[in-house]
C-alpha cells in the first residue's frame, strides 16, 4: 500500500487529529438477546453507528444486536462482533454507492 507523503498546502487539507489524543468514551448499556440481558460496553461512536444502522434498517438497536449475536462466530466476544459489524456496514456502504458529482 502506497502512503501519501505530500505535505498539506493549507490548513484545510490537514485532518483533524485532535480527537485521537483523547481517550474514547466507553458507554455501558444493557440489551436483550433472546430473552436474556447482556451488558455491552462500547465506545460512544460505535453506539452512534449502531443507532444509525438500526434506523436505516428499520429495526431497534436491540433487534440489530440480537441479529449480530445470532450470526457471530463462536468464541468471538459479542462487543468485538458489534464493532466489526458496524465497521463492515459502513465500509460496504462507502463502496456501494457511486461518487457524488457536483
Amino acid at each position: 500500500m502506497k502512503m501519501d507523503r505530500r505535505i498539506p498546502r493549507a490548513l484545510d487539507e490537514m485532518a483533524d487529529l485532535s480527537s485521537l489524543s483523547a481517550q474514547p468514551v466507553v458507554v455501558s448499556r444493557s440489551v436483550s438477546l433472546g430473552g436474556r440481558r447482556a451488558s455491552l460496553r462500547l465506545e460512544a461512536t460505535i453506539w452512534d453507528g449502531l443507532k444509525d444502522i438500526a434506523q436505516r434498517e428499520g429495526k431497534s438497536v436491540e433487534a440489530l444486536c440480537a441479529d449480530i449475536d445470532a450470526s457471530r462466530t463462536q468464541g468471538i466476544p459479542f462487543a468485538t462482533s458489534v464493532r466489526v459489524y458496524v465497521l463492515n456496514y459502513f465500509r460496504t456502504a462507502g463502496t456501494s454507492f457511486p461518487a457524488l458529482v457536483n
